[in-house]
């Protein structure tokens, strides 16, 4: 339900909220009130509460002893939280610091999940008062900005987890693996839903925000088609083994590992290398999935990539082996590595054609691939 819709169910409209605010705090005219959270994006429900932001230029003590309220307009809680504008100046540049640095997914975010929910809340907040509206582009962070910061933010966090399933792999721990993994699946929907600058922060909204990507999302990533909707993968590929037996474990880890990595690589040739030449995949015919070849292996949980102008790079976190240049085809391949894309599937697929020579430069990639060390048998294998 939208905002207006919310609060008739609760006997109040945003008159009477604005009103309740002005009662409080004596609204002045350089004072931004924003809607925000759940009810302002549409995502609220009628357990719901109204959360407000107030920013405002006065000097604190003009301002209540507390920096959150509860008030009350008809049947409808109101949660006000007050800032003053230098804090959300000062929060705005932490953030265009982050983001204006070169691309590097090594360096640190030092900013909280609170300061992250609160960015994309000034970005979706909802103005109550459209003249106090107009000031607010001031406080406003950029939908790119915020996007990147989501997907840094995942590429950070998965980087570390793909090294600890590899550890878990090697010290026979299947039960942490597949918890690992789902961890690793969070992190790659984060990065995926950034891509569309989805950019809500809590992971509670992961399913939600899948939700509102277009029918046809699987087209901007480089994996072996689904056809189905964005939320349905996502529930399918998190759906955990009945028992935590090492084959069904490592192969649910693997599936996830797989699927994370391509949605990375789209998130950041959308975000952050638009110049790097990414590869839309052709349909696979069914007589390329029955052809009876072996399947693509795996790629080991942690080869990660670098994506350069005209190739990317493939190596092993926290090693120091050799890594792979690979052509925007060639990591088409790669990304392919997910244990059930057959070789003919892969050069129909990235090449187009199902002959010899497509199916020859299918075997070559993984040949080399192999050879660095970062294959795993495919499933069944």
């Amino acid at each position: 339900m939208d905002i207006t819709e919310f609060l008739h169910l609760r006997g109040a409209d945003l008159a009477s909220v604005v009103a309740t605010v002005q009662a409080a705090v004596r609204l002045e005219a350089d004072d931004v009130l924003l809607a925000v959270g759940s009810v302002a994006e549409g995502l609220g429900n009628s357990k719901s509460d109204l959360d407000l932001l107030l920013i405002t230029p006065r000097d604190p003590g003009a301002l209540p002893a507390r920096d959150e309220l509860g008030l009350m307009a008809g049947r409808c809680l109101i949660d006000v939280r007050i800032m003053h504008a230098s804090e959300v100046d000062q929060l705005l540049g932490r953030l265009r610091a982050i983001t204006t640095l070169p691309w590097d997914v090594t360096n640190a975010v030092k900013l909280t999940i609170d300061e992250r929910t609160l960015l994309h809340r000034l970005l979706h907040g909802y103005p109550l008062v459209e003249a106090r509206g107009a000031q607010r582009t001031a406080v406003m962070p950029s939908a790119a900005e915020l996007s990147r910061l989501k997907l840094q933010v995942a590429r950070q966090e998965a980087r570390t987890v793909q090294v600890d399933l590899v550890g878990y792999r090697e010290t026979g721990d299947h039960r942490t693996l597949v918890f690992a993994a789902q961890h690793l699946l969070g992190q790659a929907v984060d990065a995926l839903t950034a891509s569309y600058q989805l950019t809500h922060p809590v992971a509670k909204w992961r399913y939600r925000m899948l939700d509102r990507l277009p029918a046809d999302w699987e087209l901007a990533l480089a994996v072996r088609a689904s056809n189905l909707a964005a939320g349905q993968r996502y529930w399918c590929l998190h759906r955990a083994p009945e028992q935590p037996d090492d084959k069904p474990a490592l192969d649910h880890a693997l599936r996830i590992s797989a699927f994370a990595r391509a949605a990375f690589v789209s998130a950041e040739n959308r975000l952050v290398k638009p110049a790097f030449p990414g590869h839309r995949l052709a349909a696979a015919p069914a007589a390329a999935r029955a052809s009876g070849d072996p399947a693509l292996p795996y790629l080991d949980f942690d080869v990660d990539f670098f994506l350069g102008e005209r190739s990317a790079t493939l190596g092993r976190l926290n090693e120091f082996g050799d890594t792979v240049e690979l052509s925007p085809s060639g990591l088409a391949v790669a990304l392919l590595c997910d244990g059930a894309t057959t070789v003919r599937e892969a050069a129909v697929m990235v090449h187009g054609r199902d002959d010899a020579a497509a199916a020859s430069a299918v075997r070559d990639t993984i040949a080399h691939l192999a050879g660095a060390g970062f294959c795993l048998p495919a499933a069944g294998a």
